[in-house]
């Protein structure tokens, strides 16, 4: 019971801003194409994607792509690597009901010189910066999600996506002291609306340092998900 409140608490909307769950309040972070410095550690995945990267905003781009493209089963027990695109559900403001879309993660970025841009982007966008404790470290995810088969609307829709830290099993990461640990997972941009195409944008949050035994699921809980190996 004490994992799944820990779980459940940990869940935010990647472009919402709320509390986080045992130990943590809630992280934001994004930018785009961001210089990587000596300091910070970077695991990456080249994009499949060869097509023109139109801006919308400091926070998100559109990377133009013909076809949808495919995505493969994950699990708990079977992650996907960087650059892997599985399914996940998206909420459709359009219908009120969710749909399944593409997401992969393509890069995820840790370190003193992340935990600096995360402040600097904190600061552009106009919300709160949680300093990280001395056992932690922010970490930011570059993701992609593919909005081709998405009923987006007149207005468009945002880039979001539910996601949330978890063990490698599937519950709260577990620390040596026996006790549970907690985070939240979001994304910068709140205000650009998009109408097709994959966006590529970013998400951040809050790891235990020395740490990468965990996952990053992303997807409606009680819906479609899909899973991510941390690194």
């Amino acid at each position: 019971m004490k994992k799944v409140c820990l779980l459940l608490a940990g869940m935010l909307c990647l472009c919402s801003g709320c509390s986080s769950g045992s130990s943590t309040e809630s992280s934001q972070a994004a930018g785009i194409s961001s210089a990587v410095s000596a300091d910070s550690s970077v695991v990456s995945a080249e994009s499949e994607v060869s097509a023109v990267k139109t801006p919308y905003s400091v926070f998100s781009y559109v990377v133009k792509e013909a076809e949808t493209p495919a995505a493969a089963d994950a699990s708990v027990e079977k992650p996907l690597a960087l650059g892997e695109w599985g399914m996940a559900a998206k909420y459709c403001t359009e219908h009120n009901y969710y749909l399944d879309v593409p997401v992969r993660i393509t890069a995820i970025r840790r370190g003193a010189a992340v935990n600096n841009e995360v402040r600097e982007l904190m600061a552009q966008s106009e919300q709160y910066f949680f300093e990280p404790s001395e056992n932690e470290e922010y970490a930011i995810a570059e993701y992609e999600i593919c909005l081709n088969d998405f009923s987006v609307g007149k207005g468009g829709t945002l880039c979001d996506i539910t996601a949330f830290i978890t063990g490698e099993d599937g519950e709260a990461l577990a620390l040596e002291d026996g006790s549970y640990w907690g985070t939240t997972v979001s994304c910068l941009d709140q205000e650009t609306y998009f109408y097709e195409g994959v966006i590529h944008s970013m998400m951040a949050f809050r790891i235990v340092k020395g740490r990468s035994d965990y996952l990053i699921i992303a997807g409606e809980y009680g819906k479609t998900q899909t899973f991510f190996k941390g690194q």
